[in-house]
């Protein structure tokens, strides 16, 4: 698949995303690109639909289960094709446009949002859309700044970035944060979890209202789970999201999948609210 300029992707709940949701699972996908949709809605619907293809001698037949319409080729590859486009137009009124993520899982919560550094921004820009309140725990807090100067469409009213990095702003001259609402939080490398936690916790209080939106950006999972035995960090997350519930705030948890044993990203899924695949052109909803 062809990757498209970065300020094409997923960025601003001003840009025109259309999305689609199956009625029959938790899936459910997002993209600027509507025929990105489309081809992620058509394999999904086949693969609900599968066994109704079968073959017939020299052919491959399909049978729709909603209108009983049927069609053979002498081709596999031409049979799941028509299939698909078939169980499209059954759906095709359902796509929805001018959407954004949380319109789906709520916009308070928690999301693991799995997906490879290069793509992770795309997330973390529509999450931070329209917030009023930013938190970013991160060790790249040049990276996330210029992030949101660069493609927000403006700065939240406030932003807080808690940060283990030594002299955190030395990378930003570039960027002219006179006049931007913005609180720098220096954590102590030697803290444990749980003092990490609490500190995340006072910040989520201290800047928390009930007219505000509060989006909380945890980069440091992986790194988390790197260091810490699972038990300790499982409870950690844990509590962080429940943290996160009781305030009516919401959180995205990033992780790259190709650093995290899939038994260990299990299991961690459990504490999440919804699972989120970030590629190139699209957000994909796991059940």
């Amino acid at each position: 698949m062809t990757d498209i300029p970065p300020k094409a992707t997923l960025q601003r709940k001003t840009d025109v995303t259309h999305s689609w949701s199956c009625r029959r699972c938790e899936f459910a996908v997002w993209s600027q690109t509507r025929d990105v949709v489309r081809e992620a809605v058509r394999t999904h619907l086949f693969d609900h639909n599968e066994r109704a293809l079968s073959r017939e001698g020299y052919q491959f037949r399909w049978n729709c289960p909603r209108c009983g319409a049927a069609r053979a080729k002498h081709e596999k590859e031409d049979a799941v094709w028509s299939f698909e486009q078939h169980l499209f137009d059954h759906v095709e009124q359902q796509l929805e446009t001018d959407t954004h993520v949380t319109d789906e899982i709520g916009s308070a919560g928690n999301a693991l949002v799995l997906s490879s550094p290069e793509r992770a921004n795309d997330a973390r820009i529509h999450f931070f859309d329209s917030c009023d309140v930013a938190i970013l725990v991160t060790t790249a807090v040049a990276d996330r700044l210029r992030l949101l100067a660069e493609r927000g469409s403006s700065w939240p009213d406030r932003t807080i970035v808690l940060t283990t990095e030594e002299r955190p702003l030395a990378s930003v001259d570039d960027l002219d944060l006179r006049d931007v609402p913005l609180e720098v939080v220096e954590l102590d490398r030697t803290l444990g979890l749980d003092e990490v936690g609490e500190t995340i916790s006072r910040v989520i209080a201290e800047h928390n209202s009930p007219n505000a939106d509060v989006s909380l950006a945890f980069d440091m999972l992986s790194e988390v789970l790197a260091t810490n035995d699972l038990e300790p960090a499982f409870t950690f997350f844990h509590l962080l999201t429940e943290r996160v519930e009781t305030a009516d705030a919401f959180a995205h948890f990033y992780c790259d999948p190709d650093t995290t044993a899939a038994p260990t990203m299990n299991l961690l899924s459990e504490l999440f609210d919804a699972r989120l695949s970030v590629t190139e052109d699209r957000f994909v909803l796991e059940s």
